[in-house]
Parts: C-alpha cells; structure tokens; sequence
C-alpha cells in the first residue's frame, strides 16, 4: 500500500472516472459506444480499438469489484444504492418509474460500485490501520 496521501480529491477522481466509463459504454441519450457502434460501419478499426480499451478498462474493475467486496459486499453496495434511490425518488418530481430514471439510477450504481471498489482498500488502511495484499501465484 502506498504510503501517499488518499484524501477526498481521490475519491472524486475516482468516481468521476467511474461514471465516465460506465456511461462511454452505454447511456440513453444516444452519444455512447454502444450507440456510435450500432450506427454504421464506417470507422471500424477506431471502433473496435475503443471497444477492446473499453472491455478491458471494465473487466479490470470488476475484477476490482470481486476481489475487494467480494459477494457480500457487492449485494451490501446494491442494497444502499437500491435503497438510496427509493429514498430520493420522492425528491425528484416527475415521473420516478420511467425506463430512463430507472436505467440512468442503475447506471450511476454501477459506477458507485466501481467507486467504492477502487477507494475501499485506501479507506480501509487510512481509517483502520490495515493494508491488504493481494497473492499473485505464477
């Protein structure tokens, strides 16, 4: 573990990176990877260029996921953001049930998932003292 300084700025760059992979692959308003593939045919080679970066950046979290919170933290993380959400729908006005409220939510708890993936071991050593290793057998 590193001994640098972890504040809240790391956790911000952590959760905007976050938020900015989860919705580059896909979101409903029509500008994502998933939208710019469906499109055409044209740009192929860019295509699956940014399509392999993008696979490999998001199986490198969840992999961060599954081995950090494991499965329990992983349903503990869903359940606050699942809760969370109901508890702020009555905020938002409008219509709560939409497929767009409901898919943009699901989204950002993907990547509050990711977040807390990423910050977990940092936090986790700066408030308890314990730092985690990870066994790399050949």
């Amino acid at each position: 573990m590193s001994a640098g300084r972890f504040d809240w700025r790391a956790v911000v760059s952590r959760a905007l990176f976050s938020l900015f992979i989860v919705f580059a692959v896909y979101n409903p308003s029509g500008y994502s990877y998933l939208h710019w593939v469906l499109h055409g045919f044209e740009w192929f080679w860019a295509k699956l260029a940014v399509g392999t970066l993008l696979v490999i950046i998001v199986r490198m979290l969840w992999r961060t996921v599954r081995g950090v919170l494991k499965t329990r933290g992983t349903i503990l993380v869903g359940v606050l953001c699942a809760t969370s959400g109901l508890a702020l729908a009555p905020l938002a006005g409008g219509n709560v049930l939409s497929l767009d409220t409901v898919l943009i939510w699901a989204l950002v708890s993907l990547a509050i998932l990711f977040t807390v993936a990423l910050c977990y071991s940092h936090l986790h050593h700066r408030l308890g003292g314990i730092s985690h290793t990870e066994e790399i057998s050949p």
